[in-house]
């Protein structure tokens, strides 16, 4: 008798980062809308302080791939802080950004993603493909 296993393509769940408030202003990760914003991951929202959505961005792209299971692309926030009064965000794949709050804008590109620490990828679980090289 043969067993199959048939491992789960679906992620872990997104890390938990919590909101960061700048003179009475709330941001926070939410998630996308996929008819709408194009993506799950990736979106920025602003709230006054009576919870009333003032703005949402996407801080950057993360367009799926229609052949792969959906969660498994999602690319979500590692962190979201306050620093010379710029939010700055590092994504799951290391990638950091830095959003004007007052404009509700990325500001900065992309700062190069450092070289992971494990061989296993942090959102598929699966092992890292190396080429030869790099």
């Amino acid at each position: 008798m043969t067993t199959t296993v048939q491992r789960d393509a679906s992620r872990a769940p997104p890390p938990r980062v919590p909101p960061v408030w700048i003179a009475g202003m709330r941001y926070a990760q939410v998630p996308g809308d996929l008819e709408t914003d194009g993506q799950v991951g990736g979106i920025l929202a602003a709230y006054d302080a009576s919870n009333r959505q003032m703005w949402r961005l996407k801080v950057y792209e993360n367009a799926r791939r229609p052949e792969r299971e959906g969660d498994v692309q999602d690319v979500w926030f590692r962190s979201l802080r306050v620093e010379r009064g710029k939010l700055l965000i590092e994504n799951e794949r290391g990638e950091r950004f830095a959003v004007d709050p007052a404009t509700g804008r990325v500001c900065g590109c992309p700062a190069p993603a450092p070289e992971p620490k494990s061989d296993i990828d942090p959102i598929s679980g699966q092992p890292r493909i190396r080429r030869p090289g790099a």
